[in-house]
């Protein structure tokens, strides 16, 4: 396990993830790549075109809050943190990410903060589970 994917939104489930990654990776010397993903479709209801830019920004902020904060969670580990933001849905972009890259292990919290909760395992990550060609594990 010496790449590591850790899709993080914030949540308390994506910090219990993230302490997880944390094991995994000081235990097998590994590397950890933290992901936000800003999912503005959940957001855009009532507009029939782009989004504001005022709010661009704010979701933007966040997710640079959400990955600065997840870094310095893992600061013991220094230089092997990295963290990517990508713009998109956020299943669909987790899965093309993980896919695409070179990792051993995909490490995501069980709900996140998604506005739509499923009863036993929330929508990203069982999206996660069935379409990424990697090792997940689900973290409650």
């Amino acid at each position: 396990m010496k790449k590591i994917l850790v899709p993080i939104d914030g949540s308390s489930h994506s910090n219990l993830a993230l302490e997880k990654a944390e094991e995994f990776a000081k235990a097998c010397g590994g590397d950890i790549t933290l992901l936000h993903v800003n999912d503005f479709s959940e957001h855009m209801f009532h507009y029939d075109t782009g989004l504001e830019e005022s709010f661009v920004e704010a979701f933007n902020e966040l997710s640079e809050d959400i990955l600065k904060e997840g870094k310095e969670k893992l600061a013991e580990l220094g230089d092997r943190v990295k963290v990517v933001k990508l713009d998109g849905t956020v299943s669909r972009m987790i899965t093309q990410y993980a896919n695409q890259g070179d990792f051993d292990l995909v490490i995501i919290g069980s709900h996140g903060k998604g506005m739509i909760h499923e009863f036993v395992m929330g929508g990203v990550a069982h999206k996660v589970i069935l379409h990424v060609n990697k090792p997940v594990l689900v973290v409650k």
